[in-house]
């Protein structure tokens, strides 16, 4: 529930569940002949988590009765403090100087490499880090240091033939390399079976250490004896900046450390900027409570819910919104939500201040219809845009796009064919290439092209279309990146902006942005990558493969949520 989007999604699902089990209870309820008795509720959910400092609210959302007196109060409610575990663990705080992330983080390797040595120089270590290009970095420095020690497969606990053969498996090249010095790579950038490979290797003893982005931490049961969190930041796609991890992210990973069968003990060490060691040993083992993230979602909650019918009126959304979380923690701590106190009437008038923004949002995106005839409680209906949002998973803003990128190029066919029935001649090499420069890399993009090169334009402009939308608002641009997003777009045939396939058009450059500004832009990123990914070309570092991959997996759901809101649409396709 804390600190990720999902959070919201699990937010959602639950109190979905629950509210449709109490309306099935309730129904029961009045059709039970038998006096005296009631139909029990016949959902029961179970949530397991780290220590919390209001486990009550939790539980009350989940359906355990933390209010009565009986003898179910509060049963099937455990709340244990932190420093309860199976196997007792020694906690090491480390803070590193540097203002900059990067080179604060080159400087940890060496200590990561000394901590292994010191703490676990046989068994099981276990290094967390926030990126995939820095579970590449690290297990390269951690193979220098151990050359330098001149014992490079220090870590390589098996047959180097064996090893070899397992190497020669694997579809990443960084993983290949590293596997064969006994360090493995673990993140959502590597398929699945490469994946299932390294967590063989790692519990089968074969390789001591794993690295591994944190998401591995909530995934994977990969428990060891030593564990590092090898800086406590990770960049923001949203803010385009560094980041903390919530404090619960960092007590999963530590978490990890400790195996109940084979340790009497579990080591983590936790490495972090200078600044923050003091907040970290006091807060650590002090439990936090657990807010609420459902705010930053909240409309395409509420879209989700008015598609399936759940909500039909602005008092239906109010009443979906008493039986989530987010509600509970609003009477509880109403200024951190921006409610202006714990009473009743105001919290009723925040939450429906909330489903009024919200709703109009939504309808100014075309995913509903509001009926205000009804008078104050006004009726509300979902719409194509709102059932392609709900149904396949998109950003409330996003089909709305796509309906527009959809009849903006349209509007470019339709005029394509008045000139052809007029007998004008539009040159088809150009459509294409653009440029000399390009003709090489485009020659495969024939295949797409039968009848005529417009047909290629209509190809990249929906790509782009797709490259523009919300879902890629949050695809990383590092630091420098604009520069290798440059280079990239010079050997790709459609350029950054449709320029080489558009060029009788007039393409307006947003005012005071410069090229660079443009390239910095993860859209414009998103749009480099599937066209490199279409023409197989080279792309400017390895972290670019990972990005490919992450955007190419989006594809399919997205060409499907365009097909379906065009096809509903006459002003763009479906005539």
């Amino acid at each position: 529930l804390l600190g990720e989007d999902r959070g919201a999604v699990l937010e959602a699902i639950v109190s979905r569940t629950r509210f449709i089990s109490r309306y099935v209870q309730a129904e029961k309820n009045k059709n039970h002949t038998k006096k005296g008795s009631e139909v029990p509720e016949m959902t029961r959910i179970m949530g397991l988590s780290t220590a919390l400092a209001n486990p009550y609210d939790l539980a009350n959302w989940i359906g355990i009765d933390t209010e009565g007196y009986g003898v179910n109060a509060n049963k099937g409610l455990y709340n244990f403090r932190p420093s309860v575990r199976p196997v007792p663990m020694v906690v090491h705080i480390q803070g590193f100087p540097g203002r900059h992330y990067c080179p604060r983080m080159a400087t940890m390797n060496k200590p990561c490499y000394a901590a292994i040595k010191d703490l676990s120089p046989t068994k099981p270590s276990m290094i967390f880090v926030a990126s995939r290009r820095q579970t590449r970095l690290t297990a390269l420095d951690l193979i220098s240091h151990a050359a330098g020690d001149e014992n490079p497969k220090s870590f390589l606990h098996c047959d180097d033939t064996y090893i070899d053969a397992v190497a020669e498996t694997l579809n990443d090249q960084n993983l290949r390399h590293t596997i064969t010095f006994g360090i493995g790579l673990h993140h959502a950038g590597l398929t699945s079976k490469d994946r299932e490979t390294v967590e063989r290797l790692y519990l089968e003893g074969h390789i001591q250490v794993l690295i591994a982005t944190a998401t591995l931490a909530w995934g994977v049961n990969l428990p060891a004896h030593l564990v590092i969190v090898k800086g406590t930041e990770f960049f923001d796609g949203k803010t385009s900046r560094y980041v903390d991890y919530p404090v619960t992210d960092i007590l999963q990973m530590m978490g990890r450390a400790g195996r109940p069968q084979f340790d009497k003990e579990g080591v983590a060490v936790i490495m972090c900027e200078e600044s923050k060691k003091t907040f970290l040993k006091k807060f650590l083992y002090e439990p936090f409570p657990v807010e609420s993230c459902l705010a930053e979602r909240m409309c395409e909650t509420m879209n989700a819910e008015i598609s399936i019918g759940t909500i039909n009126s602005l008092s239906d959304a109010v009443g979906f919104l008493r039986w989530t979380f987010y509600a509970r923690r609003l009477k509880l701590n109403p200024t951190y939500y921006g409610a202006a106190s714990s009473e009743d009437n105001d919290v009723e008038s925040f939450l429906l201040t909330v489903v009024q923004n919200s709703t109009q949002k939504l309808e100014e995106n075309g995913c509903i219809h509001i009926d205000k005839s009804a008078g104050t409680d006004a009726s509300i209906a979902t719409t194509p845009l709102g059932r392609a949002a709900s149904n396949f998973y998109l950003n409330h803003a996003t089909p709305k796009q796509m309906l527009n990128g959809a009849r903006s190029l349209r509007k470019i066919l339709a005029q394509h064919h008045d000139d052809e029935s007029k007998g004008v001649e539009l040159p088809k090499q150009n459509y294409i290439a653009g440029d000399s420069n390009s003709n090489k890399a485009v020659l495969s993009v024939w295949k797409f092209s039968t009848e005529h090169s417009i047909h290629t334009f209509a190809i990249a402009k929906i790509l782009y279309e797709l490259s523009f939308t919300h879902e890629f608002n949050e695809l990383p641009v590092r630091h420098n990146e604009e520069e290798l997003n440059l280079e990239l777009s010079r050997g790709l045939p459609w350029g950054y902006d449709l320029g080489k396939v558009s060029f009788w058009m007039d393409k307006k450059k947003p005012a005071g942005s410069s090229i660079l500004d443009i390239m910095l832009d993860p859209h414009t990123k998103c749009f480099l990558l599937l066209q490199a990914f279409i023409f197989k070309s080279k792309l400017p570092i390895s972290d670019y493969i990972n990005d490919m991959r992450s955007v190419v997996e989006q594809v399919p759901r997205l060409l499907a949520a365009m097909q379906y809101v065009a096809l509903d649409d006459d002003a763009s396709a479906a005539n």
